[in-house]
């Protein structure tokens, strides 16, 4: 287990760190998805290669990422012109259509997620979810249950800033009582978006899972940054 900085009194005990609220990234932190289903029908679909799709994707991330098109059908819309394609209204309805069948079940929890959740809950720790993602997210989070689960749920779509995007960390922690960023741990697989909560002043740690496979571009080092490869690293 890595030995990160503790400054101030210990409260609630995590290894050798405490904090008032735990704030934890979705995709490849908290969560698995597996999307080759969906991505092959719509290139099929429409008739790309799987390159011009995946740039397409890179192309409109981040105004999707902010809730820029309005809707899921605007965001499936703006995929597919990035692709070079006129969407009409048959074809972004087959493939929101499929969107809703797929990812809901296509995406899992990591094993390690519950146990740390129900046992921050025991502590008074307060948790928050805090992905950068579009409209399709939802239908996930709520398959999933994590309402239930985190005391806040934070999608970048939905607030209409996302990480590194100072105004999304404050955000959530304004939602989790106003705890302030010192006592806070924020854990993301993205290099990025640990930098950022930093920045605040938030003690970041960045994951790197062994079976992880994040189509955002990963951190292949650390780069000085504190590291753990599965979230009972934050508990002992």
């Amino acid at each position: 287990m890595p030995t990160w900085p503790v400054s101030g009194p210990s409260k609630y005990a995590f290894g050798v760190i405490d904090a008032d609220a735990v704030m934890l990234d979705l995709y490849d932190t908290v969560a698995d998805g597996a999307w080759g289903d969906l991505t092959q029908f719509i290139i099929d679909r429409i008739g790309v290669d799987q390159e011009t799709l995946f740039d397409a994707f890179d192309e409109t991330h981040p105004a999707r990422s902010i809730g820029a098109f309005g809707s899921a059908e605007g965001d499936i819309a703006a995929v597919i012109r990035a692709c070079g394609v006129e969407p009409g209204p048959t074809v972004v309805a087959e493939l929101i259509a499929m969107e809703r069948e797929v990812l809901p079940a296509r995406v899992r929890l990591y094993d390690d997620v519950l146990p740390l959740l129900r046992a921050l809950r025991e502590k008074n720790v307060s948790t928050a979810l805090v992905s950068n993602c579009s409209h399709s997210t939802r239908p996930i989070v709520d398959a999933l249950g994590l309402e239930a689960e985190f005391d806040a749920v934070l999608l970048s779509f939905e607030i209409g800033a996302a990480k590194p995007d100072a105004a999304i960390y404050y955000e959530a922690l304004d939602r989790l009582g106003g705890v302030s960023p010192e006592r806070a741990i924020f854990v993301d697989d993205q290099a990025d978006y640990c930098d950022g909560a930093s920045a605040l002043g938030i003690r970041a740690l960045l994951i790197l899972r062994d079976e992880a496979d994040p189509m955002e571009e990963w951190a292949a080092e650390a780069n000085g940054r504190a590291v753990i490869h599965d979230l009972r690293s934050l508990l002992v």
